[in-house]
């Protein structure tokens, strides 16, 4: 058996706290597909840095706006992700938006002082 690797933590957050955002499965506990997964480790795990658009970049920017990633300095994605409010706030479950409030085009972490899209520095 391998090792826990970063990119399996993250996998197994988003599993854990995000929902489908968007089509038939919107609103259901989010399953990633093997691709998503196989993205995951590039980005996690070989430090690739992989444009992720749809349901996915919702997943990320939640994982970096309220889950563990958020712990890490300049917690921004590892990589260059393409949503919007709406999408990051669909995707989160209801353990998730009791720390998350939207503000405007905003969605904030009150917990952790984090938003996205991220404030400027």
């Amino acid at each position: 058996m391998r090792p826990h690797t970063r990119a399996d933590h993250a996998v197994s957050w988003i599993e854990r706290f995000c929902l489908s955002p968007s089509g038939d499965t919107r609103g259901q506990q989010v399953a990633l597909t093997i691709d998503e997964v196989n993205t995951m480790r590039r980005i996690y795990d070989n430090g690739e840095r992989v444009p992720v658009t749809g349901r996915l970049a919702a997943f990320l920017s939640l994982l970096h706006l309220a889950g563990p990633e958020a712990l890490v300095k300049d917690n921004g994605p590892p990589t260059d992700v393409a949503t919007n409010s709406f999408t990051v706030w669909s995707a989160s479950g209801p353990r998730l938006r009791d720390v998350l409030e939207r503000q405007g085009e905003r969605v904030v972490c009150r917990e952790l002082g984090t938003s996205y899209p991220p404030r400027a520095a």
